[in-house]
């Protein structure tokens, strides 16, 4: 008497296979799951870093523009010419006519985004006299 292992009928093969497909679906969308939540997540770190860095142009400041009155804040005349303002603080009471500075001020996303915005300034560094 010869003993065989019973052969499987095909509609348990298709079942095993089926399974098997599926598993292997729902480790792909885990990894595609995965990636997204990754990229999500660089996005916003980017965002929050420009967003906590701010913005750097680098300028010669010119004095200060007196056509404009605001309390507390001052108006830049700049090279090249921009719309700047800062805060009467020990920033702007260092700063000397003539000399290259970095302004630093608060980037502004969105799809409005105009040249001439005003820009107020955080910080402003000096670069050369």
């Amino acid at each position: 008497m010869d003993w065989r292992e019973p052969s499987r009928s095909t509609d348990d093969k298709a079942n095993v296979k089926n399974a098997s497909n599926l598993s292997s679906l729902a480790d792909k969308l885990r990894n595609d799951v995965r990636s997204l939540v990754i990229m999500v997540a660089l996005i916003a770190g980017l965002i929050l870093w420009f967003a906590t860095l701010g913005l750097t142009d680098r300028v010669i400041y010119r004095g200060v523009d007196q056509a404009w009155f605001e309390p507390g804040r001052v108006h830049l005349k700049t090279e090249p010419s921009g719309h700047y303002t800062i805060e009467r603080n020990a920033d702007f009471a260092a700063m000397k006519v003539g000399c290259v500075y970095d302004l630093n001020y608060k980037a502004e996303f969105g799809r409005r985004q105009r040249a001439d915005r005003q820009k107020t300034v955080r910080r402003a560094t000096l670069v050369g006299c």
